[in-house]
């Protein structure tokens, strides 16, 4: 069990370091989103000056076929430049990486699919090394899938989560057809309200379509006790000003030594009373809910709606 941070702040690295964490994403010229897009010179900057570390980037977009030498260019340089691993969604990533034999860990990271522990099994045969799950199913069935996986998985235990992509410029139409003037680049400025709803998300656009992200932080910082078994505890930053990223990154750290200490169960409510003092918002995400379909209701369903149209 460790901590792997998506980095929103080179100069805080030392901080991160310092209090443990040496598991790093960072976005770049290829991410689908990323709180920080570092340059290929930063990336083997920070690789150059922190040895010990492990670096993985976010190549989490679905790529358009124009776009692929110039993708594969970008993974040698990332190769050259010694880099631990890729998350990713579009299995042309997959490929690149096989047919050059590229020694990486590739870490299968779609928003919404890694709901079951057969199709990891048929992805690994793939060649896939490690999964990120899914946000959108309960914890008791992130557990089960951890207990029927043999590959390393990681599990996002704080920040914002992924709510809905689209490849088009969807604010820059509402602004062409709307006529108002807005920085539709902000992470953080604009809101989206759906109608009899009382959910805000965050909405905001780069050259890679437009983003909707919740406007509460997922948070785990007291259910270790349940998560322990993961390889990897994901912080996503997307969204955090670098001292609340820090705060939070220190939170977690302190709380993962406390629980190898066997203390953490007495010192759990301090670390959340300081959780709390961040004034972020909080939330469960979909960690206590329960699955609305699954496959047997669904056939279930189809099986009835046949009866009753015969």
């Amino acid at each position: 069990m460790k901590l792997i941070l998506s980095l929103n702040k080179k100069e805080r690295l030392y901080d991160y370091v310092s209090m443990g964490i040496d598991t790093f994403v960072l976005g770049g010229h290829y991410s689908f989103y990323a709180p920080y897009n570092f340059s290929l010179e930063e990336m083997s900057q920070m690789i150059e000056q922190y040895p010990q570390c492990s670096f993985y980037v976010a190549m989490n977009a679905l790529y358009d076929e124009h776009e692929i030498k110039d993708v594969q260019y970008y993974i040698d340089k990332l190769v050259k430049i010694g880099i631990k691993g890729l998350l990713f969604q579009d299995f042309g990533v997959l490929q690149i990486v096989k047919k050059n034999s590229y020694s990486l860990d590739m870490m299968y990271a779609p928003e919404t699919l890694n709901t079951n522990a057969m199709t990891l099994k048929v992805l690994k045969q793939q060649g896939v090394t490690s999964a990120q799950l899914a946000r959108v199913i309960p914890l008791e069935e992130q557990l089960q899938i951890l207990q029927q996986t043999d590959m390393p998985l990681m599990l996002q235990v704080h920040g914002v989560e992924y709510i809905a992509a689209s490849k088009r410029a969807l604010l820059t139409n509402y602004q062409q057809a709307s006529h108002l003037q807005f920085d539709l680049t902000s992470q953080t400025r604009l809101t989206i309200q759906a109608r009899n709803s009382e959910d805000i998300f965050h909405i905001y656009e780069d050259q890679r379509g437009t983003h909707i992200f919740s406007q509460e932080r997922l948070y785990m910082l007291d259910l270790l006790n349940q998560i322990h078994d993961f390889e990897y505890l994901y912080i996503e930053t997307l969204m955090m000003d670098e001292n609340e990223a820090v705060e939070v990154a220190s939170l977690y750290s302190d709380a993962l030594k406390s629980f190898q200490n066997n203390t953490y169960d007495r010192d759990v409510k301090s670390y959340m009373n300081l959780l709390y003092q961040l004034k972020t918002p909080l939330h469960r995400g979909f960690l206590f809910d329960q699955t609305v379909y699954k496959l047997e209701d669904v056939r279930k369903m189809d099986h009835e709606k046949s009866q009753s149209n015969h």
